[in-house]
């Protein structure tokens, strides 16, 4: 059962990420001996006593509302429930990590170590919460491993399932208030949302019979179609699991309140056809149960973990106003039409790829936000080295993939740029 322990283990998770991380990045290594910290802000040294130093304070703790809890299920298949035993809080925590340092560029050095790494790892999963948590057991002088000590990590971190890590992003008012509130000096921040976080009773007799409840649980989200395992529009999506059979079965994507029927449902495998209208990138998905209740709760339902699955964009392209730049360079313009469309806001970047046995050239040509959802857009491409190229685009961090031939290698797509 998730517990109390919840909040300060997803805590101590994320502070442990970046810890490891600090021991292996060659930028924040030679900054030397920088500390992370989870305390308030107000408590962290600073003036003349100043360090490099990673703070993540835990500012905000509101309720999350994707996915609707109601107990009345389980009492069916276990005593009643006394009136102090709520149904399981559904959290989203949100975090403000702050950079610190006493010397030219060591906050901004830190800051960008450590939105990267949080960047890269967008979704924590179960083995890398167990590992986290085993590391903080380990430390005796913690108040939080003798609170670890007295339960069992593994289950702690099945419960957890999975953190999603997501940036928030604030106005110059919205920072201004929080920082007033902290009641100390401003110093470069980021603020962090980390969900979905569990809290459940624990006030249940010992005398008391308890019939298991059979939730579902999803193990793995991958593709039907694609032998490299890459989810693109068109192809079915595969969750595996336990006990994802239920009365009525259905699949919520982004906490959205529409749900989606599945095509086929097996106890322990699902097959879902998606919908047209989502954008590349990352997506949550969860099984729900939902099962006819009384008059006064007609239906109610039963989620599982939240699982993520990335959604990747397929592209065809033409290439026109191909010019000489001089000294064998290239400009020219290359339209790429998508499929799914590209959201207004989401991030667009174009990846040239030499085709040659060095490795080549390689290049980045990001896209200016758009003023519309869009499946067709014109990147201009300059200074370029005259040659073939692979070519990709990423959406959110989603890679248009890239087909191989007989033998396993990379052959398409590629564009001639001569």
């Amino acid at each position: 059962m998730t517990n109390a322990l919840s909040i300060a283990a997803v805590t101590a998770v994320l502070k442990n990420l970046l810890e490891n991380g600090l021991v292996k990045d060659a930028i924040a290594t030679s900054l030397g001996d920088v500390v992370v910290s989870a305390l308030p802000p107000d408590r962290i040294s600073q003036g003349t006593d100043e360090r490099a130093q990673i703070n993540l304070f835990l500012y905000q703790v509101t309720q999350n509302r994707n996915v609707d809890w109601i107990s009345e299920e389980r009492n069916k298949l276990q005593q009643p429930r006394s009136r102090s035993q709520n149904p399981p809080l559904a959290l989203n925590l949100h975090y403000l990590l702050t950079a610190y340092g006493a010397k030219d560029f060591q906050a901004e050095l830190l800051l960008g170590y450590a939105m990267q790494l949080l960047h890269e790892m967008p979704v924590l999963l179960r083995d890398v919460i167990e590992t986290s948590l085993k590391n903080a057991a380990i430390n005796t002088n913690s108040i939080l491993s003798q609170a670890l000590a007295a339960v069992s990590v593994s289950d702690l971190a099945e419960h957890i399932g999975q953190i999603k890590i997501s940036p928030e992003f604030f106005n110059m008012e919205e920072t201004s208030k929080l920082w007033s509130s902290l009641q100390t000096h401003y110093r470069p921040s980021a603020a962090y949302q980390a969900s979905m976080v569990l809290i459940e009773s624990c006030n249940v007799k010992s005398s008391t019979a308890v019939t298991p409840f059979s939730e579902p649980v999803i193990e793995q989200v991958t593709s039907g179609g694609s032998r490299d395992n890459i989810i693109v529009v068109g192809s079915p999506l595969i969750i595996r699991g336990k006990h994802l059979r239920g009365d009525i079965t259905c699949i919520r994507l982004n906490g959205m309140e529409k749900s989606i029927e599945p095509s086929v449902v097996q106890e322990m495998q699902m097959s879902v056809s998606m919908p047209s209208n989502l954008y590349a990138g990352i997506h949550g998905v969860q099984v729900i149960h939902l099962k006819i209740g009384t008059p006064a709760m007609p239906q109610c339902e039963v989620a599982s973990n939240l699982a993520t699955f990335v959604l990747h964009p397929t592209i065809d392209f033409t290439v026109a106003q191909v010019q000489d730049s001089g000294k064998d360079l290239r400009s020219a313009e290359i339209t790429v039409k998508f499929k799914p469309k590209v959201g207004k806001t989401q991030r667009v970047v174009l990846l040239l790829n030499e085709v040659a046995s060095d490795g080549g050239q390689a290049y980045r040509f990001p896209l200016s936000p758009r003023p519309e959802d869009t499946d067709s857009v014109t990147i201009p491409v300059k200074n370029i080295k005259a040659g073939t190229y692979f070519v990709r685009v990423q959406v959110d961090g989603a890679e248009s993939p890239l087909g191989k031939n007989q033998a396993g290698k990379y052959d398409s797509p590629q564009v001639k740029i001569l």
